[in-house]
């Protein structure tokens, strides 16, 4: 996916989406056989997705329908923002970074 601007372009959109507030316009949040399903309509794309399952894209900038959460090096990070589109999508206030405490210091950090 790193390859392909249009699609890591997009990922940012989606978490811009995320973090912009309870209720986003754009995502609609169904319940599903499987768990909830999110859905998310931008102005040239469309996004379904499970937490934990199928991520599909459809975007007037590429041709049919992708399934990206199949590559190993962005799942991890899918399916955050999928989890957390469908927070906000329920209502949840979006995650703040800024409440993450300082990461601990690591035997290779040098004392200054």
């Amino acid at each position: 996916m790193e390859d392909e601007i249009v699609l890591a372009d997009l990922v940012v959109v989606l978490w811009d989406i995320a973090r912009s507030g309870p209720f986003p316009p754009e995502v609609t949040v169904q319940a599903g056989v499987a768990g909830a399903v999110v859905l998310v309509h931008g102005p040239d794309f469309s996004v379904a997705g499970r937490s934990g399952g199928p991520v599909l894209v459809v975007s007037d900038q590429i041709r049919g329908v992708l399934r990206i959460d199949r590559d190993p090096s962005w799942q991890q990070e899918l399916s955050a923002l999928i989890g957390e589109l469908i927070a906000v999508g329920q209502g949840a206030e979006p995650f703040d970074e800024s409440m993450l405490p300082p990461p601990p210091r690591m035997p290779w950090h040098r004392d200054r």
